[in-house]
């Protein structure tokens, strides 16, 4: 599985069978299996858990590339269930409600590989040192705005380079005031970049969204309600993967986009109450 994220690709959310078959021939390298997509999840509020494990079962059956879930944040027994379950990777994801306000999961306990939020390098440190084996941007999922994907993107690649010219006796001072283990930090100065894959998530709607985060250094690009609330799902699909692998081809990225349909609807995050931000809730 983890070769497989080695590469730019794009996952994309799914809530059934037939979805799920709609971004394998578009050319996902990896579907996330979860009951509603995270505009859903916004519009209808609520208390959002696991998905259904049918759904789960449905979207595993339906497609050769890795399934993907979601599971709350410090939510044991949810993650447990998908270990089970045999899911490809798990997803502790800020999208669904946390169980837990102050711990997240001791991922490096689970044979299954994790990947978690980051909205920067503190964070994406200690998600890391907590085992996770990919890390992506929160953004600000379901609202089809890019705003807070490229600022998070921006903020840990500017870390990161930070560290990388950093005098090794420098690092623990560093360690602390980021919150982060000294031995990440380390980690990242020698391979001069993350030690995982980080892809960029919260806010792909377009195509041209697929290849700005990629033009800012993501390694592929998570693609939720972006696809399935647009007009054409399926061609919105397969031109956002396009996009992806092609991001500095701006003829061929202007071409794909001509006569797409409507994107799905955006919203300006200046309109969004604190309360409703689904990116800080986790640290």
């Amino acid at each position: 599985m983890m070769e497989v994220m080695r590469y730019s690709g794009v996952i994309m959310d799914v809530i059934n069978a037939e979805q799920a078959k709609i971004a394998e021939a578009a050319g996902a390298v990896a579907v996330m299996a979860l009951e509603r997509v995270p505009s859903d999840i916004r519009a209808t509020g609520g208390v959002a858990r696991m998905a259904d494990p049918r759904i789960v079962e449905e979207v595993q059956a339906a497609v050769s590339i890795p399934v993907m879930a979601k599971a709350r944040i410090g939510h044991i027994t949810e993650a447990r269930l998908l270990e089970a379950m045999k899911i490809d990777f798990i997803d502790e994801s800020e999208v669904l409600s946390p169980a837990d306000e102050e711990f997240h999961l001791l991922k490096s306990d689970f044979k299954v590989p994790f990947v978690c939020g980051a909205r920067n390098l503190g964070e994406a440190a200690r998600r890391i040192g907590e085992g996770a084996k990919m890390l992506r941007t929160k953004g600000e999922p379901g609202t089809g705005n890019i705003v807070e994907a490229v600022r998070h993107l921006r903020e840990i690649n500017a870390q990161v380079q930070k560290i990388i010219h950093m005098d090794p006796a420098e690092l623990m001072t560093e360690a602390r005031q980021l919150g982060a283990p000294y031995e990440v930090l380390l980690a990242i100065k020698e391979a001069k970049r993350l030690p995982v894959v980080n892809y960029a998530a919260g806010g792909v709607a377009t195509p041209a969204d697929a290849a700005l985060m990629m033009e800012l250094g993501a390694d592929g690009v998570f693609v939720g309600s972006g696809i399935f609330k647009s007009e054409n799902p399926e061609q919105f699909a397969k031109v956002i993967v396009q996009a992806t692998a092609n991001y500095q081809d701006y003829e061929l990225i202007a071409h794909l986009s001509k006569g797409l349909g409507t994107p799905m609807k955006g919203i300006d995050l200046s309109t969004l109450p604190v309360h409703e931000r689904m990116a800080t809730r986790s640290l």
